[in-house]
């Protein structure tokens, strides 16, 4: 895996970035988005779009993230069918949960997810995103062949936001 944690602000030890060392991409921690609507993230909240020059990720770089964490049910292999790469897949999803953050404990399934909106893609013209896709990691606590990846399709309101709800940002990493 070639993830490493690093900081959002130099020195600061706020561990706020996952690199990703294959594809140079930094990733904002998915907490400092929760319960923020895209449309708050797209005016600056945060600052995030703006000085920190981070945009939203599409499906296909997340996914490439999620690979590279070593994910693969939900990805390329079907997320709740046994498969021999149930423990590996478990603990790449438990690794990116703890670096990405924004996880939330479900007691009635003892299930821990982390949620995120990722980019929109282009509307037809003159026709607004009225609902956005989010990509969910579940972690089973109970079963490990219950661990994957999954996108959810249109979940997330651009308008309201959702405190179970993050977004997943990136940006190239700037040189030193």
């Amino acid at each position: 895996m070639a993830l490493i944690q690093q900081d959002l602000v130099a020195g600061s030890e706020d561990r706020l970035l996952t690199l990703d060392t294959e594809t140079n991409l930094q990733w904002l921690n998915l907490s400092q988005t929760a319960g923020r609507s895209y449309q708050e993230i797209m005016n600056g909240f945060g600052q995030f779009t703006t000085a920190h020059g981070f945009h939203y990720a599409d499906g296909r770089q997340i996914g490439e993230l999620c690979g590279h964490a070593g994910i693969t049910k939900g990805l390329t292999e079907p997320a709740l069918t046994p498969s021999p790469n149930d423990a590996r897949n478990h603990q790449a999803i438990q690794t990116l949960q703890n670096l990405m953050d924004g996880k939330v404990f479900h007691a009635e399934t003892n299930v821990i997810t982390s949620r995120g909106i990722m980019k929109p893609p282009a509307p037809p013209p003159n026709v607004p995103t009225r609902i956005l896709g989010t990509i969910r990691l579940s972690l089973s606590l109970l079963n490990i062949t219950g661990s994957h990846a999954e996108s959810e399709g249109p979940t997330a309101s651009p308008q309201t936001g959702d405190p179970e709800i993050g977004s997943y940002l990136v940006r190239n990493q700037p040189e030193a």
